[in-house]
């Protein structure tokens, strides 16, 4: 008999499991595959997104966690080697069927990379408005103290969180420009990072420390079983 009080990585699992799990809510992970500096992987944001998803569906009841999409919309970063990206139209209908296929009609996309989360906006709001089910998007550094850290990129935040979750995937740690971008008047002057950054960061990770990573990552992972949990009785 289905019960509601299973979880499962859908990637992991048979569809008998899925079928008698009776998943109440989905979580799907986006990231993307682009350039974190000279210092921390191409997969960073997936890794993140990945990760926190993967956790929170084994600490809530009654959710299925879905294979992590790795390429997002990350043309800014095509300037530096390495970056995938796909346009905000495809990214969107990718998201939006993968959603429409999913064994529940709730969902949480669990994002970790910037450059996604107009499109995630659009085509969550264009799931709920045209469908039975009802979907959002969460990005996790927006969740999160950063205490006397800046969220830059692959700044101290992130690399922080990679040093507790991967730390055999990060180099050492460099410093970068200060803020994201240039600025006149509040219009924008530059679009991609590779011009106003020489190595692709933006803040300083010299002073990432893994023990600040865990407690970032934990009150990440807090902050989506609660909204999972929401969303489970809407």
């Amino acid at each position: 008999m289905p019960t509601e009080e299973a979880d499962m990585n859908l990637g992991e699992s048979t569809w008998r499991d899925v079928r008698d799990s009776a998943p109440k809510v989905v979580l799907l992970p986006v990231g993307s595959t682009e350039q974190h500096g000279p210092h921390a992987p191409l997969s960073t944001d997936a890794l993140v997104a990945e990760a926190v998803a993967r956790e929170t569906d084994d600490t809530v009841e009654a959710c299925a966690c879905l294979p992590t999409v790795p390429v997002g919309v990350s043309e800014e970063h095509s300037g530096f080697e390495g970056t995938l990206h796909v346009s905000p139209d495809t990214f969107r209908a990718y998201v939006r069927e993968t959603l429409l296929s999913a064994p529940a009609d709730r969902a949480v996309v669990v994002n970790g990379h910037g450059g996604n989360v107009d499109a995630l906006h659009e085509v969550c709001a264009r799931v709920t408005r045209t469908t039975d089910g009802f979907a959002t998007h969460w990005t996790w550094w927006k969740s999160v103290d950063y205490g006397d850290f800046d969220m830059g990129h692959a700044g101290a935040v992130e690399t922080s969180v990679l040093l507790h979750l991967a730390p055999e995937l990060v180099g050492e740690p460099v410093e970068g420009v200060e803020s994201w971008g240039r600025y006149a008047e509040g219009a924008p002057l530059a679009y991609d990072s590779d011009e106003f950054t020489e190595d692709g960061v933006v803040g300083d990770a010299t002073k990432a420390t893994a023990d600040e990573g865990a407690r970032i990552y934990g009150e990440a992972v807090e902050s989506l079983s609660r909204l999972v949990e929401t969303v489970a009785d809407i």
